[in-house]
């Protein structure tokens, strides 16, 4: 390989990882060492200028070139994505409520709900696309010609799952349910071209989670009043697992056969 070519790949692949650090670090030091909601949302929001900068740097179109853009199946995409998500993950604690895992006691009502639920919506809705962004967006796009589909999808998977360490603890068992779930996430994303379609999934199984749950993790922290329960740790983690495994079958019967324009 000529030297001045090599040189040129290099100063890429330096490029582009260094790229995906900034927008990683960036997103995960926001999101979990702030506590000024309002400080943690404006630097959110300042996000995608960065990313948007950082993408052309690496000869992508802003933010178009990692997937952040409207087509005509945008809202479409979105849509379906979302109730697959959505529908999954009330299910699968459908079943962790039928079993004893928590008990519902109540529902927050008035100025109460809308107070914690408006969090929740942006919160999530701007957590899930920035992580689809980073992890989906940027990395496919960055690696996108440069080599077989099959490895571009694997390393986007792997990224994905790595990276959520940052929301669990660093296990086994959560890096094969990162892999399991991130198969669905990058498999619509890879087939559209278009992040809508992945933070569709996204951001609706973050909302299933977020009504019991809310930001905070805890219960009585979401819309629906939570008392803790109790599961056996091998069902409660067989029931994830499952419904994971599960919702990769709608996701890839409905995207499998759409063709990525961009």
């Amino acid at each position: 390989m000529p030297e001045g070519k090599m040189e040129n790949e290099l100063k890429q692949i330096i490029t582009g990882l260094s790229g995906f650090l900034i927008l990683d670090l960036y997103f995960n030091i926001t999101t979990h060492f702030l506590s000024n909601s309002i400080l943690q949302f404006c630097c959110l929001l300042l996000f995608f200028p960065l990313a948007s900068y950082i993408a052309k740097l690496n000869g992508l179109k802003g933010l178009s070139g990692i997937g952040l853009r409207r087509s005509s199946n945008s809202l479409k995409q979105f849509s379906v994505s979302f109730l697959i998500g959505f529908g999954f993950w009330t299910l699968m604690y459908t079943v962790y409520w039928s079993l004893g895992k928590y008990e519902v006691i109540g529902i927050k009502t008035g100025l109460d709900a809308w107070i914690t639920l408006i969090p929740i919506l942006v919160g999530f809705f701007l957590g899930s696309l920035i992580n689809d962004v980073i992890t989906r967006g940027f990395v496919i796009n960055l690696l996108k010609g440069k080599m077989n589909p099959f490895w571009i999808v694997s390393i986007s998977i792997i990224v994905y799952a790595v990276d959520d360490f940052w929301n669990g603890d660093l296990t086994v068992f959560n890096f094969i349910f990162s892999v399991i779930l991130g198969c669905s996430l990058t498999l619509s994303f890879y087939k559209t071209g278009s992040i809508w379609a992945s933070t569709g999934i996204h951001f609706g199984l973050n909302m299933a989670y977020g009504l019991l749950y809310g930001l905070s993790g805890k219960h009585g922290g979401g819309l629906l009043l939570t008392a803790e329960g109790e599961i056996n740790l091998f069902l409660n983690d067989f029931i994830l697992l499952l419904s994971a495994s599960l919702m990769l079958w709608p996701v890839f019967l409905y995207y499998s056969k759409q063709e990525n324009k961009q």
